[in-house]
């Protein structure tokens, strides 16, 4: 169980954004530090009667909530509901792109991602057909030169295809 705002219901989702400064000295800050930041929560039921004063929602209670998952944009491709695709984050530098922080998921060079729900298609400012989704990262591959040496980068030697 976990706090959630008073007027959330269940099936009502949200992003975690994690903890603030506000929370400092709060009876229920490390309860909301088990949430994970950038992860997308569902509210599943709410089991706690006793209302707690929190300064960044007002009123909390505690709540069963489930991890959804993680909110990104994948090439249009790549999206299908249910898959496990291996995904590579977008090297896009416009910062300005309101949609630049789910194109560029801060995991890693390549991760496996289930691909949980598709949810609309994205207009992106260079035209690449992209769609968003929220996803949940299965495995994260780091390429490194221990294990390219080794053979286990999925490369030859000098990184290319054997």
């Amino acid at each position: 169980m976990l706090p959630v705002p008073k007027e959330f219901k269940p099936g009502d989702r949200f992003v975690a954004v994690g903890t603030l400064p506000l929370c400092e000295g709060c009876m229920l800050k490390e309860r909301c530090e088990e949430y994970k930041r950038g992860w997308i929560y569902e509210v599943k039921g709410k089991v706690g009667l006793v209302e707690h004063d929190c300064k960044v929602h007002g009123k909390v209670v505690m709540g069963e909530v489930e991890e959804v998952g993680i909110p990104l944009i994948l090439p249009k491709r790549l999206a299908i509901e249910g898959a496990t695709v291996e995904y590579t984050p977008s090297k896009c530098t416009n910062k300005k792109c309101p949609h630049w922080r789910d194109c560029t998921a801060p995991w890693g060079e390549r991760v496996k991602v289930k691909v949980r729900e598709v949810l609309e298609e994205v207009q992106c400012p260079l035209g690449l057909p992209l769609v968003r989704v929220i996803g949940v990262p299965v495995e994260v591959k780091r390429r490194t030169r221990r294990n390219i040496k080794k053979g286990k980068g999925g490369h030859g030697k000098r990184g290319l295809a054997p």
